[in-house]
């Protein structure tokens, strides 16, 4: 990180300048809670114990952890998030934050659900809407596809594609663009494939289709190179969201249960760096390429920023986009839209305890990720003492 870049994110009064005294020291409990992983253990026991046997403790969890990192329980109930947001030049993405469903009537409620938010977020002007292709087709269907044992011709495979196929007929009706994520190793190929075949139909002029690619993952940079030499070759523009990624613990059990070699790079750093080279090569190509980053890393925000200044790109410009999740790194996403870059937030929303193993996954992230939590911690620690001090 560079020295103009070095305490660029640490301006706690602008990156908790939408949260009042109160909603601060809920924060100070809840990230206090999070540094300590025992907590965090005993948390996701109490949360999956509320899950299992349906206890009537709704009201706790939706003033605490839901609170923190959902807008609420329906569209409705996030506008006044995404309200706040716009004011300090943040949009929003909605994402239905529950578990997938398997069957045909499943993949329809998911995608007819993903219907009602793209009308939504058009009605809205905002510009997101991230799509799980698990939730349109099923898990043995997409490996199959993957492993070659089912052709893209096949009648399961067509109906996956025709979900999909709809859910952007929508979402370019609505100005939405659509994100397609990442998965497990085993199942996308498919959803590889699947994305590019759709970017030739969609990215003709402009990117609306992006591809997600997780960065800890060996072969990431590769993989995105050849996919954009697939999109060059066939004259339509490449959509890159990077990550670092969702399932390191899955993926890793698998690699050992099945006796392969583990996909996961053997540690941060090397994620780290398969992150920032990718970035790296994305703004080399930026002529063909649209780029979002998903990081809550200020190193990698940092790079990103130097790269754009080093080109002379406006800091607006519609080709770049960096997000967070609600709840997490404000300090980086105020700052960035405060400077005028284009900031996303994730806003998840759902059922109280439908999203509970959404909940857990991020408690688990923030008491997994090397300081994650704590960095949260002290900022809003000294945002904290930052008021007493004016007081």
């Amino acid at each position: 990180m560079s020295k103009t870049n070095k305490n660029l994110f640490n301006n706690t009064e602008l990156a908790f300048s939408n949260k009042s005294d109160i909603e601060l020291n809920k924060a100070y409990f809840l990230f206090s809670i999070l540094d300590y992983s025992f907590l965090t253990k005993l948390g996701n026991f109490f949360l999956m114990l509320v899950l299992k046997m349906h206890l009537p403790l709704k009201k706790v969890i939706k003033k605490t952890i839901f609170d923190h990192f959902c807008g609420g329980e329906t569209l409705d109930e996030c506008k006044k998030t995404f309200q706040t947001l716009s004011k300090y030049n943040i949009f929003a993405m909605p994402e239905y934050s529950i578990e997938g469903e398997s069957t045909i009537k499943g993949f329809e409620n998911y995608k007819n659900d993903s219907i009602e938010i793209i009308n939504y977020l058009g009605k809205l002007k905002l510009p997101f809407i991230a799509i799980k292709c698990s939730g349109l087709a099923s898990l043995e269907t997409l490996e199959k596809v993957s492993n070659g044992e089912m052709t893209y011709s096949n009648l399961e495979y067509r109906n996956f594609y025709h979900r999909i196929n709809e859910l952007c007929e929508c979402a370019i009706n609505n100005n939405v663009k659509i994100l397609i994520d990442a998965e497990e190793s085993w199942i996308q190929k498919s959803i590889d494939d699947t994305a590019l075949n759709l970017m030739k139909k969609y990215n003709i002029k402009t990117v609306n289709i992006f591809l997600t690619y997780q960065c800890y993952k060996i072969h990431t940079l590769k993989n995105i190179e050849e996919n954009y030499k697939i999109s060059f070759s066939n004259n339509y523009k490449f959509g890159v969201k990077l990550v670092r990624g969702a399932y390191m613990e899955k993926e890793r059990l698998r690699a050992k249960e099945f006796n392969y070699f583990s996909p996961i790079h053997v540690s941060k750093t090397k994620t780290d760096n398969e992150f920032d080279n990718s970035v790296e090569y994305c703004m080399n190509k930026i002529d063909n390429i649209s780029l979002w980053i998903g990081s809550h890393n200020e190193k990698s925000c940092s790079k990103l920023i130097e790269l754009l200044n080093s080109k002379k790109l406006s800091k607006n410009d519609e080709r770049v986009w960096f997000s967070q999740l609600y709840g997490m790194s404000d300090n980086i996403s105020f700052t960035l839209a405060n400077l005028g870059y284009n900031v996303i937030k994730l806003i998840p929303f759902g059922p109280v305890e439908k999203t509970i193993p959404y909940l857990i996954r991020r408690a688990n992230e923030n008491s997994s990720v090397k300081g994650q939590s704590n960095r949260q911690y002290t900022l809003i620690k000294n945002e904290i003492n930052r008021r007493k001090d004016l007081n």
